[in-house]
C-alpha cells in the first residue's frame, strides 16, 4: 500500500507543485483584487 503511494508520489511531484503555485498565485490576485475594489471605494 505505501510502497504504491510513494510511486505515486514520485510520479505526480512535478504536476502537484505546479498545482500549488498556480492555486497560490489565483490567491494573490484575489487579494490585490479585493484590497484594489477596497481602495477605489
Amino acid at each position: 500500500m505505501f510502497q504504491k503511494l510513494k510511486e505515486l508520489y514520485r510520479e505526480y511531484k512535478d504536476y502537484v507543485r505546479v498545482d500549488l503555485v498556480m492555486y497560490a498565485v489565483m490567491i494573490l490576485l484575489i487579494i490585490l483584487y479585493a484590497i484594489y475594489t477596497l481602495a477605489v471605494d
